[in-house]
């Protein structure tokens, strides 16, 4: 395969110049992670009981 040959280089160069990158987003990830948690968690359990009933409502027009 010629093509993963032309690839491979690109490949570990992109990899080498992501890594730190990806070192430095991943603390920022992490909190943004820890701090949107509790608030999908909230708000899913808020829309949890009206969005089910309108996807039980849903469900029969869904299979058609």
């Amino acid at each position: 395969m010629p093509i993963v040959y032309c690839l491979l280089p690109l490949a570990s160069c992109l990899y080498y110049c992501l890594l730190p990158i990806a070192y430095c987003l991943l603390p920022i990830a992490y909190t943004l992670a820890y701090c949107l948690l509790p608030i999908a968690y909230t708000l899913a359990y808020c829309l949890l009981p009206i969005l089910l009933p309108i996807a039980y409502c849903l469900l029969p027009f869904t299979y058609h």
